[in-house]
C-alpha cells in the first residue's frame, strides 16, 4: 500500500469519481490531506458522498462539480487549479454503439487533454484497460505486445490512448495505466465476479455459461494504490503505460471455484456446486493476461490481495457482514 504523504492543499481532480474505481480512489485520496474534487454528469449517482460525508475522518473534505465530460467548458472549469487528474471517466465494455463509445472515451478523454494543457496541470493519470490487448498470446503480455483489441470499446480506448501519447509529445505529463479486470466490494457492475457473487447470495448452485476463458483479476485496492503511486512516484518519467495486473491467470470456472471458497469461509456449513449449461456460450476473448514486472519496477508496486482473500471481502460487503 502507498504510503500517505502530505499532500496539504493540493488540488486533485477525479473524473469518474462516482464510479467503482472512482469511489474507492476518492476514498483513499482523502487522507493525503489534497483539495479532492469529484466530476461527475449524473446528480443522482452521489448518493454515496452523502454516505462518506458522515463519516468524520471524511467529511467535507471533497468535494463535487456537476458536468458532463462532453462539456468541453465544463471540463476545462472543473480542472483549474488542479495539480492531478485522474481520468477514469468513460464508457465501459459491454452493448453500445459506435457514437456512444467515441463520444464517452475518445471526445470525452480529448477533452480532459484540452482542459490539463490549459491549467498547465502537474500530472495526469489515464486509465486505459487491459482489452485493448484483445485475444492475447498464452503467456503473459508486457506493454510491448501490439494493442489489437476488437470490440467497440477497446478501440474507442485505442485511440484515447493515442491522443494521450500526443498531449505527452507536447511536453506534458501524463502516464496511461491498463488495468485488468478489477473486482472489490461496492461493485455494481454485471461482470462475472458480480454474476458470481450474486448466485452465490442466493443460492447453493452456480449456472454459467462459459467456464473455459481466462482472465487476470486485480483487487480494487490493489488498483487504488497503483494509481496513487503513479500520481506521487517521483521518478515516473511522462509517456509511460504500465499493466495494472495480478499477472496470474484464472479460468471462469477457477474463478468459481475460489469464490465458492471465499463463501464458505464466511458460511462454513455451505455446500456449493458449478453448472455449466447444455450450450455454453462463447467467449470475444478465450485469453487475456497481463505481465505486471513493468508497474512494479516503475511504480514500487505489487498487487497484495489474493483472489480468494478479495472475493471473500468482496462476499461479506455484498451480504452485510463486512
Amino acid at each position: 500500500m502507498v504510503t500517505p504523504q502530505p499532500l496539504e492543499r493540493v488540488r486533485v481532480l477525479v473524473t469518474g469519481g462516482s464510479g467503482f474505481l472512482g469511489q474507492h480512489l476518492v476514498r483513499a485520496l482523502i487522507p493525503f490531506g489534497a483539495e479532492v474534487i469529484v466530476l461527475m454528469r449524473d446528480p443522482e449517482a452521489s448518493g454515496w458522498m452523502q454516505a462518506l460525508n458522515r463519516e468524520p475522518e471524511r467529511a467535507g473534505r471533497f468535494s463535487v462539480l456537476h458536468g458532463d465530460l462532453l462539456d468541453e467548458e465544463a471540463v476545462v472549469r472543473a480542472a483549474a487549479g488542479a495539480q492531478i487528474v485522474f481520468h477514469l471517466a468513460g464508457r465501459g465494455g459491454g452493448g453500445g454503439s459506435f457514437r456512444a463509445f467515441t463520444d464517452a472515451n475518445v471526445t470525452g478523454t480529448c477533452n480532459v487533454l484540452t482542459a490539463c494543457a490549459a491549467h498547465s496541470v502537474a500530472r495526469l493519470i489515464f486509465i486505459s484497460t487491459a482489452a485493448v490487448y484483445g485475444n492475447g498470446a498464452q503467456l503473459p503480455l508486457d506493454e510491448s505486445y501490439p494493442p489489437r483489441g476488437s470490440s467497440i470499446y477497446a478501440a474507442s480506448k485505442i485511440a484515447a490512448e493515442a491522443l494521450v501519447a500526443a498531449y505527452v509529445a507536447t511536453g506534458a505529463w501524463a502516464v496511461t495505466l491498463r488495468p485488468s479486470n478489477i473486482y472489490g466490494p461496492d461493485q455494481m457492475t454485471e461482470t462475472v465476479v458480480t454474476t458470481l457473487l450474486t448466485q452465490l447470495g442466493a443460492t447453493d448452485e452456480i449456472v454459467l455459461r462459459a467456464l473455459h476463458p481466462v482472465r487476470d483479476y486485480i483487487y480494487v485496492q490493489d488498483a487504488v494504490d497503483a494509481l496513487l503511486a503513479a500520481a506521487l512516484r517521483p521518478d515516473l518519467p511522462p509517456g509511460r503505460t504500465l499493466n495494472i495486473s495480478s499477472g496470474a491467470g484464472w479460468s471462469v470456472r477457477q474463478l468459481a471455484e475460489a469464490a465458492i471458497t471465499a463463501v464458505q469461509r464466511t458460511e462454513p456449513n455451505r455446500s456449493v456446486r458449478v453448472r455449466p449449461v447444455d450450450r455454453p456460450a462463447s467467449a470475444p476473448v478465450d485469453y487475456l493476461v497481463c505481465d505486471n514486472t513493468a508497474a512494479r519496477a516503475a511504480l514500487g508496486w505489487m498487487p497484495r490481495v489474493d483472489l480468494v482473500d478479495g472475493l471473500q471481502a468482496s462476499y461479506a460487503a455484498r451480504i452485510g457482514r463486512a
